[in-house]
């Protein structure tokens, strides 16, 4: 048996079974759905609304200011809107897709929300999966206390699985101590929000950094970056470790017990 963790694998599950046996533990961190991905607008969205409308439509919301993209995602997200009835279609098709291959491998599955998620629809899918289920706060693997942090900070579309930081931060206080801290978000730091294809940072949590400080677990797993600058640092004794960008690299994260 061993504890084997992926991220952000937007849309990718068809090999998992081939890396993952039924007497592991998997471990997602977060962003199962592929609305969009911005290294070649594809996805969802884009196969839904049109990539160049899409493209037209982010540009425009992007000159306009924080408020337009807020309304954007309420004109593709409103249910009485054009695009609702087909994005609710590929998105529960998708989950559901996720769900079953977890469910053929068999292993053990606790699944994080991330920014790219939608909770709702992601719950919905795993209901009846008897080896799979959103993560709970807290999980006792091998004698270590696993704990899980669901969604990400707001970006300018503010999407059902974001919130602000002080938000999140309450939820890391009622986690309290762990060994293994699990989340889809990094702390706070150049050097792991920093992703050296896009060119920028990706927006990493002030809060999980005060956490780690505090309560230094010895791990903190996380994805979110996809091509971070450094993919493993430290803080105090945590080790932080970002476990790769499974839709492009197909790597599974082993789990070694150690610091």
């Amino acid at each position: 048996m061993a504890v084997k963790l992926i991220a952000d694998p937007h849309g990718r599950f068809g090999d998992i079974p081939e890396r993952v046996k039924a007497e592991d533990i998997l471990i997602v961190l977060g962003d199962v759905l592929d609305l969009i991905d911005w290294a070649d607008i594809s996805g969802i969205l884009p196969e839904v609304v049109g990539k160049d409308a899409l493209v037209a439509k982010l540009m425009a919301a992007a000159a306009a200011g924080p408020q337009a993209a807020v309304e954007l995602r309420d004109e593709l997200l409103r249910p009485e809107g054009d695009y609702y009835a087909r994005l609710e279609e590929r998105v529960r098709s998708s989950y559901a897709d996720f769900a079953a291959v977890l469910g053929r491998i068999g292993c053990r599955a606790y699944v994080l929300y991330g920014n790219g998620d939608i909770p709702a629809a992601l719950a919905e899918s795993l209901d009846g999966v008897g080896n799979a289920a959103l993560a709970p706060q807290r999980v006792e693997i091998e004698g270590l206390q696993f704990g899980f942090v669901h969604g990400a900070l707001y970006s300018p579309f503010m999407m059902p699985a974001e919130m602000d930081d002080e938000a999140y931060g309450e939820r890391l206080d009622l986690l309290g101590r762990v060994d293994v801290l699990c989340t889809h978000i990094p702390p706070r730091m150049e050097e792991a929000v920093y992703d050296v294809v896009a060119g920028r940072p990706v927006e990493g949590s002030a809060s999980l950094l005060a956490y780690v400080e505090e309560r230094q677990p010895a791990f903190l797993y996380h994805g979110h970056v996809h091509q971070p600058a450094q993919r493993e640092l430290r803080i105090g004794r945590t080790r932080v470790i970002n476990v790769g960008y499974y839709k492009r690299q197909g790597y599974v994260h082993t789990h070694d017990g150690c610091r």
